[in-house]
């Protein structure tokens, strides 16, 4: 019986692999980190892939740089699962075909054990190959595996004293318990989740809190094994089998609390589980040396301190899923911390196995050490949970907030109360990151009033779906305006202009550095939603797992003023401070109430009187001719022709660079793309002197030609700058486009877009090759 364990890297991370492995210094653990070990996670797979099997399982690291390996037919062996696990992250990872043939092959070989019922450790067996494999591709067949091998694993369960016994093979044990079961129960708890039978949750839970009362400690540390009598369940005994002594705490029994009760309380949202993963996680970290590895066992006499490389990644990987689920802000902190610790020292030259003979990924892992076996050594089970802390890691790279949001499986903890004031016309605004490359997660809203506990309570639903791009519900189903991808890990910021009164929204994203995209154009509330009021709460639902996107930054306020323009020069002025120097950018939406008009949008200084249109630097016209001009220096003129209908609704940007006296002009017709309509015009040459942008003027023929409604000024920042002075700092010159490919485009693309083109559709081909392998997500899955 032995301890157990269980968790893309770029394109451009291979650039300082050699460097950085060979660096001597622990490095602050951050993303380049991440990938530079993933990529050398994908190195060492690829060797052992070539060298073994797909009846073979590596399970430690041997002397000559192989690995002893374990048939797919060893009932009682438990490390087979691992390896398969490690081949399903590499295809999350990469999105390559190959990782998944790779992978199907070394699970389906372990078909054969789904009806061992010789073994307590089905669940380290099944959940990484067989579990991963379902979450990732959503075959059913998976599936039906998944629940023989849980209704197997049931069978071991004792009912007088509620435990999955183990290990049949000890003569000296009647009815034992060891604390690696907790390990096990994950497939009990996701079988009954996926179609087995309900009764395996109480099972599991059951199993967990005798755990907690005969293997955990009262100071939080653990015992490896307690065993009972047979016949009567009388506690015959609590000590060791692995560690140094039954006083002792052996790390890796102690590793498998840790991870085990997280990933209980993950199914179950019981408090006593949360309590009991804090109280055995709090005695591990206290018992921690300055490098966050931990000896073997915590009490081994100092001539036996090897380190155990295997415990410290299975915690990593725990912390980091824990942080989640602790509400203490300190307690977060302290369990981040940690978790960044450990993996910066197993990835650095300490622990990695780069520049060694070893196959496996981490060095210094100790399997068995009182029996001599695997001391020192690659194990399997310690790389896969490393695997997975960095996948964890970049699926999460920062910890919770009171400003930063993540996504929730269970909608009574996706849910964020905003207040019952939000009536009328909302602006809802945020930014929202994917942490994974094909997820499904819905940003909803719903009255405050409503107890939601399902999508359709949701009147207004923005989607990042499993096929890789947003969409947003219309009335009975999903929609977009216009096809826009997401990237893992990417932010993108999102506005909303809702209308309770017509139950209507319109939403448009902002990808990092890019330019607003209109997603959705006065789509419907979903048609199913209860009555809504006011938008009194914010859901932020994951479809497989936890922390599938992060959201930060959320604000709802009410929707700017709606002015009307003025026959008048002194009615139709707006003041808008004095402050706008620089570079600005201002966006206001504009309707026509008349067609043909002659309504012009103009701006001035605020130390200008304004009583004639020459008296305005910038000005927009909507003219006689129905289409939209802007003034150029001398006179009206427009780089693409952009009509305006009656009552239609377009959404207007500026960028003005007032020192230099020019500004470029989009207009967003309505549920189409931006249209440029000005490029670094000049400012009116007759008009008076311009220090900011201070009085905004309305000016038409007649009272009520138009309206303005949402204007805003807000200062330019680097990654905005405008596209030709983008190019001047590169030296060159951005290519005009035409208004056929403008009416197809989501953005105006110059020069400047071409140079990383290549990569990203490098990018876009490996993303859509993983998800076309991959498919949706399909069934009420739950592995982290």
């Amino acid at each position: 019986m032995a301890g157990r364990g269980r968790g893309k890297a770029g394109f451009l991370a291979a650039v300082g692999l050699v460097c950085a492995l060979g660096a001597g210094t622990a490095r602050a653990f951050d993303e380049a980190a991440a990938d530079r070990a993933l990529l050398f996670a994908q190195q060492q797979l690829v060797r052992t892939v070539s060298q073994i099997p797909t009846n073979q399982y590596p399970k430690s690291s041997l002397p000559n740089g192989t690995w002893r390996l374990v048939a797919a037919t060893d009932l009682l062996g438990w490390t087979q699962g691992f390896f398969p696990g490690e081949l399903w992250y590499m295809y999350q990872q990469t999105g390559l075909a190959t990782w998944r043939v790779r992978a199907d092959a070394w699970t389906r070989s372990l078909e054969g054990q789904k009806s061992n019922m010789l073994s307590h450790d089905l669940g380290f067996k099944f959940i990484p190959s067989y579990g991963l494999a379902y979450q990732l591709t959503g075959n059913d067949s998976y599936r039906q595996v998944l629940l023989t091998a849980a209704g197997a694993l049931a069978s071991r369960y004792n009912p007088r004293v509620g435990i999955i016994s183990c290990c049949d093979w000890n003569p000296d044990w009647q009815l034992p318990l060891v604390v690696d079961t907790m390990m096990n129960l994950e497939l009990l708890l996701w079988g009954s989740e996926n179609g087995g039978q309900a009764g395996w949750r109480d099972m599991a839970v059951n199993h967990a809190l005798r755990t907690l009362s005969d293997l955990v400690r009262p100071d939080g540390s653990t015992f490896h094994v307690a065993d009972y009598a047979r016949n009567t369940g009388a506690l015959r005994f609590q000590g060791t089998y692995q560690g140094y002594s039954n006083a002792s705490t052996w790390t890796r029994g102690q590793a498998w609390a840790v991870y085990g009760y997280t990933l209980v309380y993950r199914y179950t949202r019981d408090p006593r589980m949360l309590e009991a993963a804090q109280k055995v996680t709090d005695y591990y970290l206290s018992r921690l040396p300055a490098d966050g590895i931990p000896p073997w066992d915590f009490d081994a006499p100092a001539s036996q301190l090897l380190k155990d490389s295997s415990a410290a990644a299975a915690v990593a990987s725990a912390l980091l899923e824990l942080t989640n689920y602790v509400s203490d802000p300190s307690k977060q902190r302290l369990y981040w911390n940690a978790a960044m610790r450990m993996l910066d020292s197993l990835s650095s030259p300490a622990y990695l196995a780069a520049g060694t003979s070893s196959p496996g990924i981490l060095q210094h892992g100790v399997g068995h050490y009182p029996a001599g076996q695997e001391v020192d050594v690659s194990l399997a089970y310690g790389d896969y949970y490393f695997i997975e802390a960095l996948r964890r890691f970049k699926q999460q790279p920062m910890p919770p907030s009171p400003g930063l949001w993540f996504s929730k499986l269970y909608f009574a903890e996706a849910v964020h109360d905003l207040g019952s004031g939000n009536a009328g016309v909302r602006t809802v605004e945020f930014d929202v990151t994917p942490l994974d490359d094909s997820i499904d997660g819905v940003v909803g809203y719903a009255d405050s009033a409503t107890s939601v506990t399902a999508y359709s309570q949701l009147s207004m639903l923005v989607r990042m779906n499993p096929s890789g791009w947003f969409d947003v519900f219309n009335g009975t189903g999903y929609s977009a305006a216009n096809t826009l991808l997401y990237v893992a890990n990417t932010p993108y910021h999102v506005r909303i202009s809702a209308d309770l009164d017509a139950r209507q929204y319109s939403v448009w994203i902002r990808p990092s550095g890019g330019a607003e995209i209109l997603l959705a154009d006065r789509y419907a509330f979903r048609s199913t939603a209860p009555s809504i009021d006011d938008l009194g709460k914010v859901v932020l639902k994951s479809g497989t797992r936890d922390n599938e996107f992060r959201v930060a930054n959320h604000a709802v306020r009410p929707a700017g003023e709606t002015w009307y323009s003025r026959q008048g020069f002194y009615a139709g002025l707006h003041p808008l401070g004095t402050e706008n120097t620089g570079i600005q950018t201002l966006e206001f939406d504009v309707r026509p109430l008349r067609s043909p008009i002659d309504g012009v949008i103009g701006y001035a200084d605020s130390s200008t009187v304004v009583t004639e249109r020459s008296h305005l630097a910038m000005n927009l016209r909507m003219g006689l001719n129905g289409l939209f001009e802007t003034y150029n220096g001398s006179g009206y003129a427009a780089v693409n022709r952009v009509p305006y209908t009656l009552h239609g609704i377009y959404h207007v940007r500026i960028r003005a660079d007032v020192p230099a006296r020019r500004y470029s002009v989009w207009v967003r017709p309505p549920g189409g793309a931006e249209i440029l309509l000005a490029d670094r015009y000049a400012f009116r040459s007759d008009a008076p002197s311009v220090d900011e942008l201070g009085l905004l003027s309305l000016k038409s023929g007649s009272n009520d030609d138009y309206w303005v409604a949402n204007h805003t000024v807000r200062s330019v920042t680097g990654a905005e700058l405008p596209i030709r002075q983008e190019m001047a700092l590169l030296g060159e010159e951005p290519e005009m486009v035409p208004q056929e490919a403008a009416a197809g485009c989501s953005t105006t693309a110059g020069a400047s877009s071409l140079a990383p083109l290549g990569v990203w559709l490098w990018l876009l081909r490996r993303r859509r090759a993983f998800r076309l392998a991959a498919g949706a997500s399909h069934g009420h899955r739950r592995l982290s």
